[in-house]
């Protein structure tokens, strides 16, 4: 491989799924590397949803053209262009060579899940060449823009690599159950998650029955059946059941969310069961010491914190590594280690920290903005007892450096607090509209971490939950979930000494070496991404004290302020009107085939990829192959889609 620059993409495009808005990639994202010999570097990370304002970013590009001059716009602050670029990856029409999938080294596998695998697996080659690991890539389901063939093949991926010579096998994910739980529920996994903490609601016997048994990692129906045959038992429950199939309602909570608690419960005991036999397998199979063994996981379900501490608690493990970005967010970063690592005799990377998103290089831009002129009242340098004091007084917004990759802020892009009083967290569960039991935060001095959780582990991308000290938990109540646990962010100096040096002294004055942190934007809305987006955020949610980039600025004037929503981001992804957009679907869907049927030529591509829909005949067909498989899978959420 030459050295230079290469940028992978997990974008998609096509003109039906713009126009009817089908998901065909979610979380898309783009990076862009540099390598010099062994080295590859991430030179720089974009989640478009951070500059589309469009949630978990769906949107395909509606051609080719399009998505090109996003990525040059996005380049030229490089000063680099995509023919600067050694290669390009990841995304059909865009891609510039054809060796950097996996579909003939890995023939039985999903290439969506490989991606996942590598982007936990090589995310330090110095702990993967000199290390064993057993590693998992655990989500929802694959997608089928590059491996076509994706629905004949094995959804999830395992491994276990003995000092970087992998071996490679296929494993059942939790991921599914999941899926189908949201579906259900209507509520994000996340949510569900943490509501299954909240309540005290359990009920009396295991319902959790195994579905390990169903062999078929892919088996949709199984999971379906799972989750509607216990929601059909617990809706049933009464009060009158009360201690004899159940353990009664929790107070706190609405009937019906101690019935969605039951159930996430009996999901997340399922969960931990599957992940359990995977572990197993690989220990028994190739036998593993856990204890002289890292665990590589990667996948939206490793954003289910409980289950990530349950498996290092359990098993003890060398050591955790899975990157910010573990959900689909992160699948640039495993396309191009995968790609790296299938060209190069040695890789040698490491993913250092989370900061590797859009930053702000001129704050003086924003001082001489008139729209913001009237609203600041003062600024200065940031001084640690202007700080402590801010947040005792009521939490700040905090924007500093490069953006965090990932669904987490992890004190970059956030608002942070002070630990010792629950009114913080009221205050921070009503700035984003989020229901009274959701957790906030804590990011947690690594020095200090053992003096205050029970049995903790170095925890920096915000990826697992610790129990609380009891001697110490009534002095950190904003932090505490209703279960007396937290979702652990460990800090270290050389990784960002500038929040790092706030919390050092924050402890020297208090005696607490964490504060709170949740992350800055508004609910539905993506991670705030520039200083803009920041102000217009703090102005409306009337905070009086905004640090950005080192920067003190208070506020004032709030009820003048006039915008009420957040400022639109800063590229357009929608180019077409209502009435454009009409005009087109009747040129690209002549024959006014349903969404419904559209769609599955995007589950099916391996059927379906070669139906013109644009001759009656063969729309005809697609309708009809619609039609049948509606009937075989009801309402089962399809991968990728």
């Amino acid at each position: 491989m030459k050295d230079g620059y290469y940028l992978a993409t997990y974008l998609h495009i096509d003109e039906i799924s713009h126009l009817y808005a089908f998901h065909v990639r979610h979380d898309q994202n783009v990076s862009l590397w540099n390598k010099t010999g062994t080295e590859v570097n991430l030179i720089h990370y974009w989640e478009l949803e951070r500059i589309s304002g469009l949630k978990r970013h769906r949107l395909s590009f509606f051609n080719r053209n399009q998505a090109v001059n996003m990525l040059n716009t996005l380049l030229s602050q490089y000063s680099l262009q995509l023919e600067d670029m050694q290669a390009i990856i990841g995304t059909p029409l865009l891609d510039t060579v054809e060796d950097y999938h996996s579909l003939k080294e890995y023939p039985l596998q999903s290439y969506h899940s490989i991606a996942h695998l590598f982007s936990a697996l090589l995310m330090d080659t110095n702990i993967f060449y000199n290390n064993d690991i057993i590693g998992m890539a655990v989500d929802g389901g694959p997608d089928a823009v590059v491996d076509i063939k994706v629905n004949e093949k094995n959804y999830y991926s395992g491994c276990f690599s003995a000092k970087g010579k992998i071996k490679v096998f296929d494993i059942i994910s939790p991921g599914f159950i999941w899926a189908y739980a949201r579906k259900k529920f209507n509520l994000r996994e996340g949510t569900l998650m943490a509501l299954a903490t909240a309540s005290s609601s359990e009920l009396s016997e295991d319902f959790s029955e195994s579905i390990i048994e169903a062999r078929k990692t892919k088996d949709l129906r199984t999971a379906h059946r799972y989750v509607q045959k216990l929601y059909n038992y617990i809706d049933n429950i009464t009060q009158r059941d009360s201690g004899i199939l159940f353990n009664g309602f929790d107070e706190r909570f609405s009937e019906s969310d101690n019935k969605i608690s039951m159930a996430v419960k009996e999901i997340q005991k399922m969960s931990l069961r599957i992940m359990d036999y995977n572990i197993q397998n690989v220990i028994d199979s190739y036998g593993v010491d856990p204890k002289k063994c890292y665990i590589a996981l990667a996948g939206g379900y490793i954003l289910n914190c409980p289950t990530n501490s349950y498996i290092m608690q359990k098993y003890k493990f060398k050591g955790f590594l899975a990157p910010p970005c573990v959900n689909d967010a992160g699948m640039s970063l495993g396309i191009a280690l995968y790609y790296f690592y299938k060209n190069m005799e040695r890789v040698d990377f490491k993913l250092k920290t989370a900061f590797h998103g859009d930053s702000l290089d001129d704050i003086n831009s924003i001082f001489s903005q008139q729209k913001f002129g009237n609203y600041i009242e003062q600024t200065s340098d940031i001084k640690v007892e202007h700080f402590i004091a801010d947040i005792e007084k009521a939490p700040v917004v905090w924007f500093y450096g490069k953006a965090e990759i990932g669904p987490r802020a992890l004190g970059h892009r956030s608002i942070l607090a002070d630990p010792r009083s629950s009114t913080a967290k009221d205050i921070l569960n009503k700035v984003k509209k989020r229901q009274w039991w959701r957790p906030v935060a804590p990011i947690v001095l690594t020095d200090y971490v053992e003096d205050w959780f029970v049995k903790p582990y170095s925890s920096p991308f915000m990826l697992h939950t610790i129990e609380v000290k009891e001697n110490k938990a009534k002095h950190v109540s904003a932090i505490c979930h209703l279960d007396n646990t937290a979702r652990l962010q460990t800090i270290e100096q050389e990784t960002d000494p500038i929040l790092y040096d706030i919390i050092q002294n924050f402890y020297e004055k208090t005696g607490i070496p964490m504060i709170c942190n949740t992350s800055l934007n508004d609910a539905g809305e993506p991670i705030i991404n520039t200083a803009e987006e920041c102000l217009n955020f703090a102005l409306r949610k009337r905070f009086s004290v905004v640090y950005i980039n080192g920067k003190r600025i208070v506020l004032k004037n709030h009820d003048n302020y006039p915008l009420k929503a957040p400022l639109p981001r800063e590229m357009n992804f929608e180019p077409f009107s209502e009435e454009q957009k009409n005009d087109l679907k009747k040129k690209y869907n002549p024959f006014d085939l349903s969404a419904e049927t559209l769609i599955f030529r995007y589950f099916r591509p391996e059927i379906t990829k070669n139906f013109n829909i644009n001759e009656f005949s063969e729309a005809e067909k697609l309708k009809k192959y619609a039609k049948i498989s509606k009937q075989v899978l009801g309402d089962i959420p399809t991968p990728g889609l």
